[in-house]
């Protein structure tokens, strides 16, 4: 779960059941990233909020009520990951990102789905 790859029906059949959803990868992973953080929309909200891409990211699905498992052995990022609780995105960032196209590479970087997410 990321905002690229938002599984907006698979989040709400969750929520629907009681369970909890534990973003893995959040970040997209090493076959993801330049579509995570290299995003136009996330990389606008960004500058205009002074804040990483990486933490909009993160505070899109903090905001979503997930969990998220970030991996960094660089101390500044594991800093700048908790640095999400301070402030919130706004209805119009959210808007935003819920319009960013969705898809799925797999571990190879093959992409296995693309388009606007149909709910």
């Amino acid at each position: 779960m990321n905002p690229i790859w938002q599984q907006k029906k698979l989040i709400e059949f969750c929520k629907d059941k009681g369970i909890h959803v534990s973003a893995y990868s959040p970040l997209g992973g090493q076959s993801m990233s330049n579509a995570v953080l290299h995003s136009d929309v996330l990389e606008e909200i960004s500058k205009a909020r002074g804040k990483s891409v990486a933490q909009v990211s993160l505070r899109w699905i903090y905001e979503q009520d997930a969990s998220m498992v970030v991996k960094s052995l660089k101390r500044e990022r594991l800093k700048e990951n908790m640095e999400i609780f301070d402030w919130e995105l706004s209805d119009e960032d959210r808007f935003k990102i819920n319009q960013i196209s969705q898809h799925k590479r797999n571990r190879w970087g093959s992409r296995l789905q693309r388009g606007p997410c149909r709910d």
